[in-house]
């Protein structure tokens, strides 16, 4: 998993609701927590494009429904800078289901993925049907 290079502010925080962009069978996911979030004491946990987070699934499938699940933020719509000066948001907040190794569960994700998780995780990446 490599850094990402962009300052991507940390604006999904706990009890956030995001867009599955996934076919995996869930449409809204909860935040639980963040993993590798190192924050300050009594303060919620939150993250950003690209960090890893576990999160409770909301609506969907009834065998996916209520079952704890690892996702990865793909779109965010707190606009972030690129170093080259260019700023990029989206029109939503959206996540993709992972397994343990941080590969999609899902074999297509709707709608564009950010560039920074592209290359963070390159099989989401390569799952995506457009990047920007």
């Amino acid at each position: 998993m490599r850094a990402i290079k962009a300052k991507v502010p940390r604006s999904v925080h706990t009890a956030t609701r995001l867009n599955v962009a996934d076919n995996t069978g869930a449409r809204l996911v909860e935040v639980i927590s963040v993993l590798k979030y190192r924050g300050r004491k009594n303060r919620m946990p939150k993250a950003g494009m690209g960090d890893i987070f576990i999160g409770s699934v909301k609506k969907g499938t009834p065998e996916l429904r209520k079952q704890i699940v690892r996702c990865v933020i793909i779109r965010q719509k707190k606009e972030f800078r690129r170093p080259n000066g260019l700023r990029v948001s989206f029109e939503d907040n959206a996540c993709v289901l992972v397994d343990e190794n941080n590969d999609p569960k899902g074999t297509e994700i709707k709608g564009p993925v950010a560039r920074e998780v592209a290359e963070r995780f390159a099989k989401i990446g390569s799952t995506a049907t457009t990047i920007v």
